[in-house]
């Protein structure tokens, strides 16, 4: 977990944004809290109290906060099949300089998607 984050920062623009949005009453803090408890039910974050307050109000509101939390799971979870698939690749793998950096496509990976036709190709 600490390796994800210290390659998800925000840039200095993004963080300006956030204060001034939760500034004006408190609406990226509330934008966040269904994010962070998708993260939560994958073990990739904690809650604070606050927070599991915040979103239990939200999903009384007419399950506002289960509504927006259920496309940051999905997200999750398709995130999750990509990483533990057996074609070997990984988003995580590689340091942070590698992973900004351009690298071969998944069709080009010897064991990824393709590389078992190109493997028959290659037989005959």
């Amino acid at each position: 977990m600490a390796a994800i984050a210290g390659r998800v920062r925000l840039t200095a623009v993004e963080s300006f944004w956030y204060v001034l949005g939760c500034i004006a009453f408190g609406g990226m803090y509330f934008a966040k809290v269904p994010a962070k408890k998708a993260l939560s039910e994958a073990g990739l974050a904690e809650m604070t109290g606050a927070e599991r307050f915040w979103y239990v109000l939200q999903c009384i509101a007419f399950g506002a906060g289960y509504f927006a939390k259920i496309p940051v799971k999905k997200a999750l979870t398709e995130m999750t099949q990509v990483a533990v698939s057996g074609d070997g690749w990984s988003p995580w793998a590689g340091s942070p300089a590698q992973i900004d950096q351009p690298g071969p496509s998944r069709a080009s990976r010897p064991n990824g998607r393709h590389g078992h036709r190109q493997a028959r190709d290659q037989m005959g």
